[in-house]
């Protein structure tokens, strides 16, 4: 993005036309990158695409895991960052798994 110049205002990534991708591009895109980078369905069949991105990034950051996050985000700036207006919408995303129910009860209940 350096070398080709990141654009002030608009889209980030754009179309031959200087115009934002649209939904059916962007989802083109991404499924390709993720089919040559080998990435296929996930555990839940759900094909890799830009909902899978989405999902990630709310999840990551509400853990405040990966290279998105170092801590915890609010839940309310993570519904801001992914463009929701109800927090329902958001909760969909980020979800806890048995795993993180069962690893957080764990940090709760130590013996001193």
């Amino acid at each position: 993005m350096n070398e080709l110049g990141r654009p002030a205002a608009g889209p980030l990534i754009r179309n031959r036309d200087g115009a934002g991708l649209s939904t059916r591009a962007a989802n083109t895109v991404v499924t390709a990158l993720g089919a040559a980078a080998g990435i296929g369905p996930g555990d839940d069949g759900e094909a890799f695409g830009p909902h899978v991105l989405r999902h990630t990034f709310g999840t990551n950051l509400v853990r405040g895991r990966g290279e998105v996050a170092t801590a915890p985000v609010d839940v309310v700036l993570v519904a801001e960052l992914m463009g929701h207006a109800d927090l329902n919408t958001t909760r969909r995303y980020i979800l806890p798994s048995e795993a993180d129910k069962t690893r957080e009860l764990e940090a709760l209940t130590t013996d001193r």
